[in-house]
C-alpha cells in the first residue's frame, strides 16, 4: 500500500468545502471527500504545531511524550539517549519502517521548531527550499511530485508532505483573496459591536495587537494586501477572513495538481491519502484573530479526510460521515490496524479502522485536549461542552475557568460556567480523572505544564515587555491587569525548579540579522549576487 499524509498547518476545518463550508476554498479536497470518510468530531490532543505533531507521530499525549509548548522544558521530547527506537513506544515511522515500508517526508517542520527527533520518523528527508519555515504549495509539491514520481511503481511507501499556506503570515498571490472575497460574503459573526469590546481583549493577535511578534513591536501588516494590521472594525475582519479563505483555496489548487499527478501516473487508485492538519485557527473567538493559542474548539478541532483504495470508495454516503470524538493519537494504531500491523503497547491512541471501513463504532464520552504555546490550558470535549481551565495565560487575557455549549453557541460567547455549577462539577471530574491516569500514579512522569507554572509560556511574548508595550500604547489598565495575573503568590518559594531558560528570540533573530547583513556586505564587495 502507497500512503501519502497531507499534513495542512492551521487548515481550520469548518473553512473547508468537506465540512461545509460557504465559500469554494476546497474543491479538489471535496473531490476527495466523495469517495473517502470524513470525521466530524477529530482532535489534536495538544496544541500547536510542535505539540500536535509529537502527539501524532509519538502515539502519546503530551503529558507523556514531554512536549506540550514550543519552548524550553516544554518542548523537550522524552526519549534519552542510547541505540534505536523504544520497542514499545517507537514513532510512527519507525513502526512502519519495521514492517518494510519505506517512510520520506517533504517537510520544513523539523528545521522550523528544532524538532530533529522528527527525522527519526523517515528514511528520507527532503526539504523543498532552503527556507527554516512557510514553504509556498508551489515549491512542496515540485519536491512531492518528484518524489512521487520516482517511486510511482514501488510499493509499501508512506510519505508525509506539510503545507503552510493557511499560516500566518498569508503570503498567496492577491488573486486567490480577490476570487474568495468575491466569491461569497463572510460569515456574520463577530459583528462591530463585539470587535469594539475585543479591544480590551489583550495578547499577541489580539484585535489591536493582531502583528505583534515574538521580537515586540509589529504594528503593521508585512501582507498588507491578505491582512490588516489590526481589527478596529468589520471591515478590517472581512479583510483578514478572505485572506486566510484565499490562503486555503490556494493550497487546494496545489492540491489539485497533486491528485492530477497520481491519475496521470495511474496509481490514484492504488494510494491512501489522509489530509488532516496540526491544528486550527481563532478568528474572534474569546478575542483571539489568526492566531492557535488557546486550547478551544476553533483550535483544538481539526479536519480528517482518509481516503483507503479498496475500502471507502465502495462505502454508501451514510457511512462516509462518522461524529465520533477521536484525538490526532489515534491515527497511528488506526494506520496500523489498516496495514494488519501490531499496535505498539506504549501508544495512548486507539485505532478507528472500523470507521474507515464504514462499520459502526462507539465514541468516548470525553476527550482532553491541551494547549502550551501561548497559554497553559486544558479543555474537556464532550459530545455538546467544552469546559477550559488556565493554569498559565501568557500575556493572553482569558478566564481562569469556562464552560460553553458548542451545539448551541459556537462562537464560545456566553460562559455557563455559574449557571451550570453541577455540569461544570462535573468537567472538573472528568480533567482530574484523565490527569490522575497519565501523571499521578506510580512511574508517571511529572507533568511538563504544571511543573513549568514559574516560567510560563513566554515564549512569544515577554510579559514585562509586552505590559510596557500595552502602557506605550495607551492601554495601562490592561497592562495592570496583566500584572496582576502574572503575581506570584505570597507563599511562593522563589527557588529555580528548572535552570534558567529566559527566551532568546530577540537575540537570535537579531544574530541572523547580522550575519545576513554581514554577507550581504561580502557579496556587493565581491560584485556577487546577493540570494
Amino acid at each position: 500500500m502507497r500512503i501519502i499524509y497531507v499534513d495542512v498547518d492551521t487548515l481550520r476545518a469548518d473553512h473547508t468545502t468537506p465540512y461545509g463550508y460557504h465559500r469554494p476554498t476546497t474543491p479538489h479536497l471535496q473531490k476527495l471527500a466523495d469517495k473517502s470518510v470524513v470525521f466530524d468530531r477529530y482532535y489534536c490532543s495538544d496544541s500547536p504545531c510542535l505539540p500536535s505533531r509529537t502527539a501524532l507521530t509519538s502515539g502519546q499525549f503530551g503529558i507523556t511524550n514531554g512536549v506540550i509548548g514550543h519552548y524550553g522544558a516544554d518542548a523537550q521530547f522524552r526519549l534519552d539517549s542510547g541505540h534505536g527506537p523504544e520497542p514499545d513506544r517507537p514513532l510512527l515511522g519507525q513502526r512502519l519502517q519495521l514492517d518494510g515500508y519505506y517512510t520520506a517526508a517533504v517537510s520544513v517542520f523539523a528545521e522550523r521548531h528544532r524538532a530533529y527527533w522528527f527525522h527519526g520518523n523517515f528514511r528520507e528527508s527532503v526539504r523543498a527550499t532552503g527556507n527554516w519555515g512557510d514553504e509556498d504549495a508551489a515549491d512542496v509539491n515540485r519536491a512531492a511530485l518528484d518524489w512521487i514520481r520516482r517511486h510511482a511503481e514501488d510499493d509499501d511507501w508512506y510519505l508525509h508532505l506539510t503545507y503552510w499556506d493557511p499560516h500566518t503570515d498569508y503570503t498567496q498571490p492577491a488573486e486567490w483573496t480577490d476570487r474568495m472575497a468575491a466569491s461569497a460574503p463572510v460569515q456574520s459573526w463577530p459583528d462591530e459591536e463585539t470587535i469594539q469590546e475585543h479591544a480590551e481583549i489583550y495578547g499577541p493577535r489580539s484585535a489591536l495587537d493582531l502583528h505583534y511578534s515574538l521580537t515586540g513591536g509589529g504594528g503593521t501588516s508585512p501582507v498588507p494586501h491578505n491582512m490588516p494590521d489590526a481589527i478596529r472594525s468589520r471591515a478590517d475582519f472581512e479583510h483578514l477572513i478572505n485572506g486566510f479563505d484565499g490562503a486555503i483555496a490556494y493550497w487546494d489548487h496545489h492540491f489539485g495538481r497533486l491528485l492530477a499527478t497520481l491519475e496521470e501516473l495511474g496509481i490514484a487508485d492504488e494510494t491512501a491519502i489522509v489530509v488532516s492538519a496540526d491544528h486550527g485557527e481563532a478568528f474572534g473567538e474569546h478575542g483571539m484573530y489568526a492566531e492557535h493559542g488557546l486550547a478551544t474548539e476553533s483550535v483544538q478541532r481539526i479536519p480528517l479526510v482518509v481516503y483507503w483504495p479498496g475500502v471507502t470508495d465502495t462505502l454508501p454516503a451514510e457511512a462516509r460521515r462518522n461524529d465520533d470524538l477521536l484525538y490526532n493519537i489515534d491515527l497511528a494504531p488506526t494506520l496500523c490496524d489498516l496495514l494488519g500491523l501490531d499496535v505498539p503497547e506504549g501508544w495512548q491512541g486507539a485505532s478507528f479502522a472500523d470507521a474507515v471501513r464504514g462499520e459502526e463504532t462507539d465514541s468516548r464520552p470525553y476527550l482532553v485536549l491541551g494547549h502550551g504555546a501561548h497559554t497553559y490550558q486544558r479543555a474537556v470535549r464532550t459530545r455538546d461542552h467544552l469546559y477550559i481551565r488556565t493554569y498559565h495565560p501568557g500575556c493572553f487575557r482569558t478566564p481562569w475557568e469556562q464552560l460553553y455549549d458548542v451545539t448551541r453557541d459556537p462562537y464560545l460567547t456566553r460562559d455557563l460556567l455559574d449557571e451550570e455549577p453541577a455540569l461544570a462539577g462535573t468537567m472538573r471530574s472528568h480533567l482530574a480523572e484523565w490527569w490522575h491516569e497519565h501523571a499521578g500514579r506510580p512511574g508517571c512522569l511529572p507533568d511538563p505544564m504544571l511543573s513549568n507554572l514559574q516560567a510560563g509560556p513566554v515564549y512569544y511574548a515577554d510579559p514585562t515587555r509586552y505590559a510596557r508595550h500595552l502602557r506605550d500604547t495607551g492601554r495601562s489598565h490592561l497592562a495592570e491587569d496583566l500584572e496582576q495575573r502574572l503575581a506570584v503568590p505570597r507563599g511562593s518559594v522563589p527557588v529555580p525548579w528548572h535552570a534558567p531558560a529566559p527566551p532568546r528570540s530577540a537575540e537570535l533573530f537579531g544574530r541572523w540579522m547580522e550575519i545576513f547583513q554581514e554577507r550581504a556586505t561580502k557579496k556587493a564587495t565581491e560584485g556577487k549576487s546577493v540570494r
